[in-house]
């Protein structure tokens, strides 16, 4: 995948590549503005989940056209950030994406684990969007670039006017 940009290159990987692994990727892909070349997989990929594609569909990301891959597809590869999802993939995706240069691990319960009724987990299923979107704003922050002049980050994409003539109105 570097070969191919310029962009750092992430993967993001979690046991079946349909729900925790495209959610995060729509994130990453929609809210980078470029700065990112970003794929998904799993251990053993079956289609997206449909409350997946509605829940990212209500913020206005669209993940209905995602393929399932193989994490084994991409064990030639090099990728920037190696990110794994959930924590029975995390051994696996290390022994079979070497070629990363950076793995980030968190665990994040998708909506199945939990075992509720399937007309009953649309909350669940926002639950983790809004988990993974709010994790994935801290560790890929936006680009900085388009900042005006004078302007500090207080945490990820928190934009605060500095003053730099010692009068600190309250």
């Amino acid at each position: 995948m570097r070969a191919d940009t310029g962009n750092q290159t992430v993967i993001f990987v979690c046991s079946f590549n349909s729900v925790r692994s495209p959610i995060a990727e729509g994130f990453l892909r929609e809210r980078s503005a470029g700065k990112y070349s970003v794929c998904s997989a799993g251990i053993a990929p079956i289609r997206v989940r449909p409350g997946a594609i509605r829940v990212m569909r209500e913020i206005n990301v669209d993940i209905s056209a995602h393929s399932p891959a193989s994490i084994y597809q991409y064990r030639n590869q090099d990728f920037d950030y190696v990110v794994t999802l959930c924590d029975n993939i995390r051994t696996t995706a290390e022994e079979v994406l070497k070629g990363g240069d950076r793995f980030i691990h968190h665990n994040f319960v998708s909506p199945q684990e939990i075992g509720r009724p399937p007309e009953e987990t649309l909350g669940d299923y926002r639950q983790v969007r809004n988990e993974i979107g709010l994790w994935l704003e801290e560790t890929f922050p936006q680009p900085l670039q388009d900042l005006p002049k004078g302007t500090s980050v207080n945490g990820p994409d928190r934009a605060t006017t500095r003053h730099t003539d010692g009068d600190h109105h309250k």
